[in-house]
C-alpha cells in the first residue's frame, strides 16, 4: 500500500516508517523543505495514494504563551482542514484517513474511568483535539477516518523518556503534585502497530485510545522508574509551580485522565508492552 505520511521525521513518524516499511508498505513522506521522494507539505498533493497517516503538529511541551498556543492549534485543525480540501478535490481520494490525537480530550476526571465514549472534558487542549477529530472527520464522505487518542508515548530514543532518565538518574526524580492523577501512556512500538492496523484494518474507525492496558497514577509511575533505574525519588514538584507555569501548561502534568483502550480491546489488539514495568525495562536496557 502507497501511505501518505505527515510528521515522518518526529519521534514517532520514524518508528511508523520503520514499522510499515517493513510490512512491505512504501512511505511517501511530507515536508515543508521535500528532499528525495517527499512531496510539499505546502501544496498537499495526495495524488495515487491509497491511505494517509496524520502525525504533524507543534509539539505542546513549553511555556504557552499566546503565539504558542495558536500554534498548537493552528498545525493541527487549520492543517487538517487543508489536507481534507485536497483529498475531497481528487476523482480518487485516499481510502483512509488515520490522525494522531490525544487523550487531553477528557480533561481533568480524577478516578473516572474513560473510554471512547466518553464526554470531553474542559480545558484548552481538549477544544484543541475536538476540532482536530472534527477535522479528520470532515473526510468521512470519502474515506474511512480513526483518531487515535494517544497518551504519553514512551521510547528509548525519543518522547519524554531521555529527559526522565537523566533526571532520576541523578537521584532528582519524584511524584507531580500529589501524584495522584492518573496517566496515560503507551510504547511507541504498540502506538506505531496501532497506526498501522487503523490504515489495513477496515473495521477499525472513529475515535480510538492510544493507551497501553494498565493505567496508572503519576505516583506509580515514579516509582516503577525509580526501581528499574535503580535511583531514589524523593525530590517532589510542588502543584503550585506547575499551577503558575504560564498559559496554563502546567495542567499537563496535573490532569487525571483514567483511559482505558476500549476499542482497542474489542479489535483484540495484542500488546507488546502491556504494563508500565515492561515499557520501562525495555527503554532501560537500550
Amino acid at each position: 500500500m502507497k501511505i501518505g505520511l505527515t510528521g515522518g521525521t518526529g519521534f514517532l513518524g520514524r518508528h511508523f516508517t520503520q514499522c510499515a516499511r517493513q510490512a512491505g508498505h512504501e512511505i511517501i513522506g511530507f515536508s515543508r523543505k521535500p528532499t528525495d521522494g517527499q512531496r510539499d507539505l505546502t501544496k498537499l498533493d495526495f495524488t495515487g495514494l491509497e491511505a494517509v497517516v496524520h502525525l504533524a503538529g507543534e509539539n505542546v511541551l513549553g511555556l504557552w504563551t499566546k503565539e504558542k498556543k495558536r500554534r498548537i492549534h493552528e498545525s493541527r485543525v487549520a492543517l487538517t482542514q487543508r489536507m481534507v480540501a485536497a483529498m475531497r478535490t481528487l476523482a480518487e481520494p485516499p481510502r483512509v484517513l488515520v490522525s494522531a490525537s490525544g487523550v487531553s480530550f477528557y480533561g481533568d476526571r480524577g478516578d473516572e474511568t474513560l473510554d471512547e465514549s466518553s464526554t470531553q472534558g474542559a480545558g484548552f487542549l481538549g477544544e484543541v483535539v475536538r476540532d482536530w477529530e472534527a477535522a479528520v472527520a470532515e473526510a468521512g464522505g470519502f474515506a474511512r477516518t480513526v483518531s487515535i487518542r494517544f497518551g504519553m508515548v514512551l521510547g528509548p530514543d525519543g518522547g519524554a523518556w531521555p529527559l526522565l532518565r537523566r533526571i532520576f538518574r541523578l537521584g532528582l526524580g519524584g511524584r507531580l503534585g500529589s501524584g495522584r492523577q492518573w496517566m496515560a501512556w503507551i510504547h511507541v512500538e504498540d502506538a506505531v502497530r496501532q497506526l498501522l492496523t487503523a490504515v489495513e484494518k477496515d473495521s477499525v474507525h472513529g475515535f480510538l485510545n492510544g493507551v497501553a492496558p494498565e493505567a496508572v497514577t503519576n505516583l506509580q509511575f515514579t516509582k516503577c522508574l525509580a526501581a528499574e533505574l535503580h535511583r531514589p525519588a524523593i525530590f517532589p514538584v510542588p502543584a503550585i509551580i506547575l499551577k503558575n507555569l504560564p498559559g496554563g501548561f502546567g495542567q499537563v502534568f496535573l490532569d487525571s485522565t483514567r483511559v482505558i483502550p476500549a476499542a482497542w480491546q474489542k479489535e483484540e489488539f495484542a500488546y507488546q508492552f502491556p504494563t508500565l514495568q515492561s515499557a520501562i525495562r525495555n527503554m532501560a536496557k537500550a
